[in-house]
């Protein structure tokens, strides 16, 4: 009679175990997104042309890679898209309102005929392929994130109340957040239209809110505020970039170096995989917490399953 209640106790926690493990997949495909872009960048690499240092302040000191773009990937769901930037080491010193200080991204989006070859602003001292004309341009600090294409109105970068720490309620649609050294972005599809088939362009600078455009200017000698470089910088049209994410088979430090580069543009060709999703696909999504919840979950229904069949 016991091996009977111990049998049927084991079949019990053998259905509630399989209910469980389809709860959580069905709750992580609940967004039901599909890879459709995904680059991989050198690490280490967020030295500019390869000689570029950080400034001596203490934030930048005895902390490496903090402007070290890793990857980026975009999600698409039916009406949005997810960007993740992966970092080697996003830091907060500023206590900032994402929770990371120290990047300036652009993204810079070609996805229509026309548009612009030129930058929205040029404090990235760079410059465009001529097969590329961006009509979505993206700009990203930890405290803002904002849109424009290529007829915005463009904001007068001498107003720091208005385009620097003080305007959170400037993203509009965008929504931003960090999860550990990943920045991800949520974009929806009424804001950029379709990535299918666009060519993209991103870069890494230091975020500086009273830097020209907020990027953190160069210097000739060490200073606690300044990117350093050993080389003779003619300040006027040297990049202020640090990193980039780099086509396969191209040298950063080539395209970085003299004077306005060229950067080179990524195809975004559509989804990269047809194949049928694993459990990891699944729980990739899920935040740390809501995994937490759900496998509490699952303990707690173990615990009741036990407790009833003991009284029993």
């Amino acid at each position: 009679m016991a091996f009977k209640k111990n049998k049927n106790k084991k079949q019990k926690l053998i259905i509630i175990f399989f209910i469980c493990l389809f709860i959580l997949p069905a709750a992580a495909n609940a967004e039901n997104y599909r890879v459709i872009f995904n680059q991989l960048d050198g690490v280490g690499d967020d030295y500019g042309p390869g000689d570029y240092q950080y400034p001596q302040n203490h934030i930048f000191q005895n902390k490496g890679n903090l402007f070290d773009l890793k990857s980026m990937t975009i999600f698409e769901s039916e009406n949005e898209y997810k960007i993740r930037f992966s970092f080697s080491n996003l830091t907060d010193p500023w206590n900032a309102e994402y929770e990371f200080s120290l990047p300036l991204l652009e993204l810079y989006i070609d996805n229509h005929e026309g548009g612009s070859n030129k930058l929205f602003y040029d404090g990235a001292n760079v410059s465009f392929n001529d097969n590329f004309y961006w009509n979505k341009f993206i700009k990203i600090s930890g405290w803002w994130v904002r849109s424009f294409n290529p007829d915005s109105k463009k904001e007068n970068i001498l107003n720091v109340n208005e385009i620097s720490l003080n305007d959170p309620d400037s993203n509009g649609n965008l929504s931003l957040s960090r999860v550990d050294n990943n920045i991800f972005l949520k974009v929806p599809k009424t804001e950029v239209d379709s990535l299918q088939n666009s060519k993209i362009i991103i870069m890494v600078g230091s975020f500086d809110p009273f830097g020209y455009d907020h990027f953190r200017s160069l210097s000739k000698t060490k200073r606690y505020w300044k990117i350093y470089s050993e080389n003779d910088i003619p300040n006027s049209s040297s990049p202020r970039v640090l990193d980039i994410l780099v086509p396969g088979g191209r040298s950063q430090k080539e395209i970085l170096s003299g004077e306005l580069p060229q950067l080179p543009y990524l195809n975004v060709k559509g989804e990269i995989s047809a194949r049928v999703p694993t459990l990891v696909d699944y729980l990739m999504p899920i935040n740390k917490i809501s995994l937490a919840i759900l496998f509490l979950y699952i303990l707690v229904l173990i615990f009741v399953a036990f407790k009833f069949n003991y009284r029993r």
